[in-house]
C-alpha cells in the first residue's frame, strides 16, 4: 500500500512542478497547421519534465541502477511525445487525437522499455493517460484558468493540469500494480547471479 501512495505522490509532484516550471502538456489549440520547431521544442521540454518525475519515481520505489534508467526514458518519451503534440499540433486535429496519441506513445514505452506485457496495466496506462489529459483540460476550463495573463498564471493552469494527469495516470498504475511490478523487477536483477 505505502508503495502505491509513493508512486502517486511522486507522480503527481514531478509532473505539477513540471507543470508549473516547464508548462506541462503544453498549449494545445493555438496553431493553425504543424509547427516542427514547436514539436522539437515541446519534446525537450516535456523530455525534460519526464526524467523529472522519473526521478521522484525512482526515488519513491527505491529502485535500482537498471529499472530507474528504463523509467526516467519510460516518463521522458511518454511526456515529450505529449508535450511535443500539445506544443506543436495543429487545432483542426482536435485534443481527443492529440490525447489518444499521447496515450499511445505512454503505453507504448511501458510495453517497450519496461517490457510490461499484461494487458490491464497496459489498459491502465492508455485509459490513465488520456483520461487524465482530458480530464486536466475540462478542469483548467471548468476553473477558467488561466486566472490572469501572465507567467504566473498560465504555470499555475499547467501545474493544475499536472495535479489532475498524475492523480489520474498514476492512482490507475497504482491500482493495476505497476509499481509493485517495478520493484519486484528491479529486485529481482539486483539479486540475479552474474555470469
Amino acid at each position: 500500500m505505502i508503495e502505491r501512495v509513493s508512486w502517486v505522490a511522486a507522480t503527481t509532484v514531478g509532473i505539477a512542478v513540471g507543470g508549473f516550471v516547464l508548462h506541462f502538456p503544453g498549449s494545445f489549440g493555438e496553431l493553425v497547421s504543424w509547427d516542427p520547431v514547436a514539436l522539437i521544442f515541446g519534446a525537450i521540454l516535456g523530455f525534460v519534465t519526464g526524467v523529472w518525475v522519473g526521478l521522484f519515481q525512482w526515488a519513491a520505489l527505491r529502485l535500482p541502477r537498471g529499472q530507474g534508467g528504463r523509467l526516467l526514458l519510460v516518463m521522458g518519451v511518454g511526456v515529450g511525445v505529449t508535450h511535443a503534440l500539445n506544443d506543436g499540433a495543429p487545432a483542426s486535429l482536435g485534443l481527443p487525437i492529440v490525447t489518444v496519441a499521447s496515450g499511445l506513445a505512454m503505453t507504448a514505452a511501458v510495453a517497450r522499455l519496461l517490457r510490461e506485457r499484461r494487458p490491464a496495466v497496459l489498459a491502465a496506462n492508455f485509459v490513465g493517460w488520456t483520461g487524465g489529459l482530458l480530464l486536466a483540460a475540462l478542469t483548467v476550463g471548468w476553473m477558467g484558468l488561466p486566472w490572469e495573463e501572465t507567467p504566473v498564471g498560465w504555470s499555475t493552469e499547467h501545474m493544475v493540469d499536472g495535479i489532475v494527469v498524475g492523480l489520474i495516470w498514476g492512482g490507475l498504475t497504482a491500482a493495476v500494480g505497476l509499481p509493485a511490478s517495478l520493484r519486484r523487477s528491479g529486485e529481482a536483477a539486483r539479486f540475479a547471479p552474474e555470469h
